[in-house]
This record gives C-alpha cells, sequence and structure tokens, in this order.
C-alpha cells in the first residue's frame, strides 16, 4: 500500500504533467476551428481565401506564426469538390496574402495541430483526418511559402 507522503508525490507529479501538458497543447490548438461565416468580417487572412476560391468551401482552418515573422498565417482544408478537398496556407506580407501551393487533404474529420517537433522556427503542424475506413496524417513545414510533406502515413489515402 502507498504511503501517505508518496500519495500526495504522485498527485503533485500528476498535476503537474496535466497542467504542462494542458497548456501546451491548448495553445498551439486553440485555433482549430470549424468555419463559420461570422469570422470572415475579422480575418483578413480568410478573407484573402474565399475572395481567391469563389466557390469552394472552408471545411477548417487554423492560425498559428508558422513562417517564423511573428504573425499569425492561416492553414486552411477547404473542398475542391464533392470528393476531394485540399489544404493550403495564407500568410500576409505587408498589406499583401501570399498563398502557398495546395496539396491534398482529408475527406472527412480533419484536424490540424500545430507542433514544433525540432524546437526551431519554423513551426510545423500535423493535418490528419480519414477517408472512408482509411485513417492518416502528415507533418508538414511552410518552406519559401510551399507547403512541404515532412512525414507521414496512410495520408495519401485518406484524400
Amino acid at each position: 500500500m502507498m504511503s501517505r507522503r508518496g500519495a500526495y508525490w504522485l498527485l503533485a507529479i500528476s498535476l503537474f504533467l496535466f497542467c504542462a501538458c494542458g497548456s501546451q497543447e491548448q495553445a498551439k490548438n486553440g485555433d482549430e476551428r470549424d468555419f463559420s461565416p461570422e469570422i470572415l468580417r475579422d480575418n483578413t487572412l480568410l478573407q484573402a481565401f474565399v475572395a481567391a476560391h469563389p466557390g469552394q468551401a472552408v471545411l477548417k482552418y487554423a492560425q498559428a506564426d508558422l513562417s517564423g515573422d511573428g504573425r499569425d498565417d492561416l492553414v486552411v482544408i477547404y473542398s475542391e469538390n464533392q470528393d476531394r478537398n485540399r489544404m493550403c496556407v495564407i500568410r500576409a506580407e505587408g498589406e499583401q496574402s501570399i498563398e502557398s501551393n495546395s496539396v491534398p487533404a482529408p475527406v472527412s474529420d480533419q484536424t490540424i495541430r500545430f507542433k514544433d517537433i525540432d524546437a526551431k522556427a519554423p513551426l510545423e503542424f500535423i493535418a490528419q483526418g480519414r477517408k472512408g475506413a482509411v485513417v492518416g496524417y502528415a507533418i508538414f513545414r511552410l518552406e519559401d511559402d510551399v507547403l512541404v510533406d515532412l512525414f507521414g502515413e496512410g495520408f495519401e489515402n485518406c484524400c
């Protein structure tokens, strides 16, 4: 049986890990959202995407500084047609919006998670989702306005 002192230590360590890990995840993943039209009036990057892609529905978006310039960039997953989704990054440069290349994106259950994998800029992100029963993910980095797929598993089959 565990002593009272051991139980307190276990509780303290558990609370520390919960708070430390929880706060990092919340800070890095707190911006992922499903699209709602109300956000357009306040989000100039999303406005730029919608203007450049009329008729293509935004499914999911998330914001973080991917380029390392101190300003949030926008990751957008959008519907290209009924059976195919795409993903790109929109970033601001002065008064202009710069769009990265687009890459295939999961058909359903899409998530975007920011993760500083190598502890240096630029910030990486993980996109995951599924197509039918096939689940996949990929880790991306924005390099010179190009989305680079660093690593993944099953991502090509869920898009």
